[in-house]
């Protein structure tokens, strides 16, 4: 246990998640608290760690915007669920790319004016991300299936159900999870951008719960 603990922690997206958990607990434990000096002492743990966070995911643009040009190259545009993949990685990359824009701001080093409005629209296109996200998760639960036949080689592609030899699909347990997840995940830029206030118990609590699914599946790799 003690060596599974180890490579966990030793893995950066198993790092990430165990920094995710303390900051989102002190959230919450800081909401929770009657005592004012613990509960500013708590709300620096997570700020500190909700920065520091912020340097595992500085190149995320990257993957993303691989997987939204992966995306172009294959059928983005030929399945309702391949464009909202695509909508869903446009969108990540553009928050990432934003978010680096105002990283040198939040380590308190190069202040500039144009923070705020650069992070709401960075926190705007979060939340578009993780509502396509959420969006095509359904769509793949309830009508995939019929969308990963294997297709023909060649600039025609069609799709005949009694010819074609089906893809292999994520497990709808998989699919279910990552709704969950991102379902959770979407009250946390409803709440920077001030749309839908919930405070930061449920939101604290909701992050606790993301985590602790996402992390499983990491521990269960390492």
């Amino acid at each position: 246990m003690i060596q599974k603990f180890s490579r966990f922690v030793n893995s950066g997206a198993g790092l990430e998640k165990t920094l995710r958990l303390i900051q989102c607990t002190a959230q919450v434990v800081a909401a929770l608290t009657v005592s004012s000096a613990l509960a500013v002492q708590l709300t620096t743990v997570k700020l500190q760690l909700a920065l520091a966070r912020r340097y595992f995911r500085f190149f995320g643009f990257i993957d993303s915007f691989q997987r939204m040009s992966a995306l172009l190259g294959r059928d983005g545009f030929g399945s309702v669920g391949g464009l909202i993949e695509l909508a869903k990685w446009t969108c990540f990359g553009l928050y990432f790319v934003l978010e680096d824009l105002t990283t040198l701001h939040a380590m308190g080093v190069y202040a500039v004016s144009w923070h705020d409005p650069v992070m709401d629209q960075a926190n705007t296109f979060w939340l578009y991300a993780l509502s396509f996200s959420v969006a095509g998760g359904i769509w793949a639960l309830l009508f995939g299936p019929s969308e990963q036949l294997a297709k023909k080689d060649g600039e025609k592609k069609k799709v005949e159900s009694k010819k074609a030899v089906p893809v292999k699909a994520t497990p709808s347990s998989a699919l279910i999870q990552q709704i969950v997840v991102d379902g959770c995940d979407l009250l946390i830029p409803l709440e920077l951008l001030n749309w839908m206030p919930t405070g930061d118990v449920v939101v604290g609590s909701t992050m606790v719960l993301s985590t602790l699914l996402t992390a499983q599946n990491i521990w269960a790799r390492v």
